[in-house]
C-alpha cells in the first residue's frame, strides 16, 4: 500500500512528486496541508488530516468531520504526528510511506523535517520511508545500503552526528572511511554506474537528485 504523508511546505510542482501523490492509496495530511490538497482538486481514494489543529479553524474541523484527528502534544511536530498515525493505522508490512511537501517556506521547518527521517528510521525499523521533493529523494540510513541509480546522478550525504565514518562504492569521489563532522563534507558527488553503495556506523541522510527526463509524463 502506498501512503503519502503531505506536509505543509511548498506544494509540489514537478511530475515525480505529483505522480506519487496522484498514485497514493491513502494520503495523511499534516493539518495545514489539507487546504492545499483539497484546493488542487486531486482525486485521491481517501485521506485523513492529523495535527494539533493550530492551522485550522473550528469550521475547518467541523467540515472535516471524522477525517480530522487532533493530537495535542507539543513535543513533536505535525509531520511526526502524521507519520505516527499512518504507521499505527497501516503498519510497515507491505506499506511504503512517501513524505511530500516537507521543504520550503521556512528553513527551520525544512531542516527539522529532513532530520526526522533518521528519527523515523530509529522508531520504525524496517519501514520503507522516503522524502520526495521537486528536486530529489531523501532517505535515512545506517549500516550498509545499495541504491539503484544512473550514471551522473548527483548525490549528497549528510551526517546526523559528528564523527560519522562513511565509505562508498560507485561514486566519482570515493568516501574511504571519511569522518564527517560537518554537513558540507560529503555533498555534490556523482554516481558512475547504475548503482552505488554506502556504509556508515552512524545515521546519514542521503539525497539523490531526480532527473526530470526519467519521469514519465503519465502517472500509473
Amino acid at each position: 500500500m502506498n501512503i503519502v504523508i503531505l506536509a505543509a511546505g511548498d506544494f509540489p510542482t514537478r511530475p515525480e512528486p505529483l505522480c506519487a501523490l496522484r498514485d497514493a492509496d491513502f494520503v495523511v495530511c499534516c493539518d495545514a496541508a489539507c487546504k492545499s490538497l483539497l484546493h488542487t482538486g486531486f482525486k485521491i481514494p481517501d485521506y485523513m488530516v492529523v495535527g494539533d489543529g493550530d492551522s485550522l479553524t473550528a469550521t475547518d474541523k467541523m467540515l472535516l468531520g471524522d477525517k480530522w484527528v487532533q493530537v495535542d502534544e507539543q513535543d513533536y511536530n505535525d509531520l511526526h504526528k502524521a507519520m505516527t498515525w499512518a504507521i499505527s493505522r497501516f503498519g510497515i508490512q507491505d506499506s511504503t510511506f512517501t513524505i511530500i511537501g516537507a521543504t520550503g517556506h521556512r528553513e527551520d521547518h525544512t531542516l527539522g523535517n529532513i532530520s526526522y527521517l533518521a528519527t523515523f528510521a530509529e522508531e520504525y525499523p524496517g519501514a520503507d520511508i522516503e522524502m520526495l521533493t521537486d528536486y530529489g529523494r531523501l532517505v535515512a540510513m545506517r549500516g550498509e545500503r545499495r541504491f539503484a541509480s544512473f550514471p551522473r546522478q548527483q548525490v549528497s550525504v549528510f551526517p546526523m552526528a559528528g564523527g560519522a565514518s562513511v565509505s562508498s562504492r560507485g561514486l566519482q569521489w570515493p568516501l574511504d572511511g571519511l569522518r564527517l563532522d560537518r554537513w558540507w563534507q560529503a555533498t555534490l558527488n556523482n554516481v558512475v554506474a547504475d548503482s552505488f553503495e554506502l556504509r556508515s556506523d552512524s545515521w546519514l541522510i542521503v539525497f539523490r537528485r531526480s532527473e526530470e527526463r526519467r519521469v514519465g509524463k503519465e502517472c500509473r
